[in-house]
């Protein structure tokens, strides 16, 4: 073994792929390992290529393995350092007329230097004796082992620790202390639709300065209950949705207050095994945010999925976005007006997956009526959260920024509220168009929960993060225990009782901050004034 280490130099790959892996590892809890696929793929083949190049020039394996290992390095120094920066600079310088700041210029540059530093590294490896080879080439492959296992066993020990969590979590979940009683009536379809930060028409009207009041008022017309001034119980996504699948606070039955501890709680909350345990069969649509993602249902809906979907896709996946906004790719989206349709397709690609995830959802839901019964269905679907990929009409947004769910510099300027707005209205006009479809398409009347999540962040010095969109459908039918401060934690202890024969008691309606530095829950008691 030693022997075939000291002779094959693999380092010059494994160092070619170690960014991926790396980029793999720290981003875990987002995305999969498949997502990066592809770019392996490319960095594995630029590597090859180095080695080739190397071997013609040195005619000697090991020799080719250091001279690889320095022309990637070189290409890793360009292209994720030096490029981006020295396009900006000269963009403002001319000569003769001519603008320097031009891929056609930069780009046979930087080939000139990796051209150079091929000539000036085989010039080198010419006086180095063939026992410093043999060692180069050991030590090489032991560095570029131990690299490559780093990132590999943090992808491998987040899973085994997810995996641990939830078979520990599994002895330890919120318990069903009520069993559903479903002898006595037909079973009603259950849908659970979350609007990732849609706030209520308290908000829009006060703050957003907007006043529209269509979709609550259709809703109302159809026979949903339409609260007021309802507030989230927490401030984002997980804690959230862990807590109104489970009907209770997260430290009524967790002393964790890590966010990767609630996933088993939430892939296996109380709602869902209340229902499969009374018949039922659990549907769920990926959302594009992994933590909502319950993939263990009986059918998960995806609109890409597997290695061959993600090979053949056309355009930069999330991750590849990822990369070109850490390296000298960025210039593509500096100057993305300056690029063909095409390309710009294919730069948005990210943005278009996002939106065409969506879209997947709103189409596929009002299908969902014919499949066999009954059933849970939950959807978490990331609209009106930006990005926003939506105009009002629903056409496309044209993006100047690269592909983030976090902190998104689109609207850095201004123009955030109205893009908020704009998105909304589109997304609840169809949503209105699939709860019609869905309750006239149904044999039994069917329960329809429609709510956000959570409120939007930027209104917190309004003290209006918490106030969302709460509407419910029970068949048509009033029931006196709806309130226009029903809270998310309440949500399914009501249709429980309403249909099933259950006697959850209601809990007070109350919303938390989190206080990071001190792990610890802080009621908030300050919330927008509700009219």
């Amino acid at each position: 073994m030693g022997r075939w280490l000291e002779r094959v130099p693999l380092y010059p790959f494994l160092v070619g792929i170690y960014p991926v892996l790396y980029l793999l590892a720290v981003n875990i809890r987002e995305t999969s390992p498949l997502s990066g696929m592809r770019t392996l793929l490319v960095f594995l083949g630029i590597s090859i290529l180095a080695f080739l190049a190397g071997l013609l020039l040195t005619r000697n394996g090991q020799k080719s393995g250091i001279l690889s290992l320095f022309l990637i390095l070189l290409f890793f120094l360009i292209f994720f350092v030096l490029y981006a920066p020295a396009y900006r600079a000269l963009r403002e310088v001319s000569l003769f007329g001519t603008t320097l700041g031009r891929h056609r210029f930069l780009v046979p540059i930087s080939l000139l230097l990796l051209l150079l530093g091929s000539i000036t590294g085989t010039h080198l490896l010419k006086r180095i004796k063939a026992k410093w080879l043999s060692m180069f080439t050991l030590a090489g492959n032991l560095v570029g082992i131990i690299l490559v296992l780093i990132p590999v066993a943090t992808v491998g020990l987040f899973y085994v620790r997810r995996a641990g969590a939830t078979a520990n979590t599994q002895a330890s979940l919120p318990p069903v202390e009520q069993p559903l009683q479903t002898d006595t009536a037909l079973k009603p379809d259950i849908y659970y639709i979350i609007l990732d930060t849609h706030t209520n028409d308290n908000i829009v009207r006060n703050i957003l300065g907007e006043e529209w009041t269509e979709f609550s008022d259709e809703l109302r017309q159809m026979g949903f209950f339409v609260s007021r001034c309802s507030q989230s119980n927490y401030s984002g996504t997980q804690r959230s949705l862990v807590s109104s699948l489970n009907m209770d606070y997260v430290q009524s039955f967790s002393r964790s207050t890590e966010i990767s501890d609630l996933y088993p709680i939430l892939m296996s909350n109380r709602v869902r095994r209340s229902v499969e345990e009374a018949g039922y069969q659990t549907h769920a649509f990926e959302s594009g945010y992994k933590f909502t993602d319950l993939t263990d249902t009986d059918r998960f809906y995806e609109p890409v999925a597997g290695a061959l979907d993600l090979l053949t896709y056309r355009g930069l996946t999330p991750f590849e976005s990822l990369v070109m906004r850490i390296s000298g790719g960025k210039i593509f989206y500096e100057y993305r007006e300056q690029l063909s349709a095409k390309m710009q397709y294919m730069i948005d690609a990210p943005f278009v997956e996002y939106r065409e995830r969506i879209l997947y959802t709103l189409d596929t839901l009002p299908s969902l009526v014919t499949e066999p019964g009954p059933k849970f269905v939950f959807a978490h679907i990331l609209a009106p959260h930006d990005p926003f990929v939506f105009k009002e009409n629903g056409d496309t947004i044209t993006r100047r920024t690269p592909f983030t769910m976090v902190n998104d510099p689109e609207y850095r300027g201004g123009g955030y509220e109205a893009a908020y707005v704009a998105e909304m209205k589109y997304v609840v006009r169809r949503i209105l168009e699939i709860v019609e479809q869905i309750i006239a398409r149904s044999e039994v009347p069917p329960v329809i929960i429609i709510q956000g999540d959570h409120g939007l962040p930027r209104t917190a010095p309004n003290n209006a993060q918490f106030s969302i969109l709460n509407a419910y459908y029970l068949g048509g039918d009033e029931d006196p225990h709806l309130y226009n401060t029903i809270s998310p934690v309440n949500s399914f202890r009501v249709v429980f009782n309403h249909y099933f024969g259950t006697q959850y008691p209601l809990l007070p309606d109350d919303s938390y901050l989190y206080d990071k530095v001190n792990r610890k829950f802080e009621l908030f008691e300050d919330g927008f004034d509700c009219r």
